[in-house]
């Protein structure tokens, strides 16, 4: 096809036109998978975790995962699952520290269910649901719970897949149950750095 002078400039400035749209759309899709929470080089209980946000390095600091490491499987195995893991909300003890993410209060009667009945691995209150829960009552755990990220490990909540995998605040113990314990202002770094929108992925 031939085109006149000025055909060839409206062509080309179409396509221009077009790129820059499908280029812009593309660039936003990938600062939306670029908040990345990485957990690696994981020995027994010790990790390395790398937050990243549009291609920068906020931090590498060192985490506790599982009692007996990575590779969960079941309800109660004190291991860390392998994987992709994403938010379902931001919860803590302490007030809201500037996450743009949905903040749940926890309080005295908040508990995470790791019973084999309608609320396994689910965030209730009890005074709520009236459900007589014997799982982690979530107000005890201090300073564990003072600040954390619910994940949507086990979104089915299949029992006894496994329930209540958290991104949370280091306790006295060098090791969670399941659960990536980093220092508090760590995970206020991360709160208030992060949205929906965040990965967090888990390997060896």
């Amino acid at each position: 096809m031939q085109l006149k002078p000025i055909g060839q400039w409206l062509f080309a400035a179409i396509v221009f036109i077009c790129s820059a749209g499908i280029f812009s759309s593309c660039k936003g899709k990938n600062v939306a998978e670029k908040q990345l929470l990485e957990i690696y080089d994981v020995h027994g209980s010790n990790a390395k975790a790398r937050l990243t946000i549009d291609g920068k390095v906020l931090f590498v600091t060192d985490v506790f995962v599982g009692k007996n490491g990575i590779g969960k499987t079941s309800e109660g195995d004190a291991k860390t699952p392998i994987g992709t893991l994403h938010p379902l909300t931001a919860f803590g003890i302490k007030p809201n520290p500037g996450t743009s993410m949905p903040y749940l209060n926890i309080t005295p009667s908040s508990f995470a269910c790791d019973e084999d009945c309608a609320y396994y691995n689910q965030i209730v209150d009890t005074a709520v649901v009236h459900h007589p829960c014997t799982g982690e009552a979530m107000y005890s755990y201090q300073p564990e719970y003072n600040y954390g990220i619910a994940t949507d490990f086990n979104k089915e909540c299949v029992y006894p897949n496994g329930s209540a995998i958290f991104v949370h605040v280091k306790g006295h113990k060098t090791y969670t149950g399941g659960c990536i314990a980093f220092d508090e202002e760590r995970m206020v770094e991360i709160l208030r750095n992060c949205d929906m929108s965040l990965v967090i992925t888990i390997k060896e």
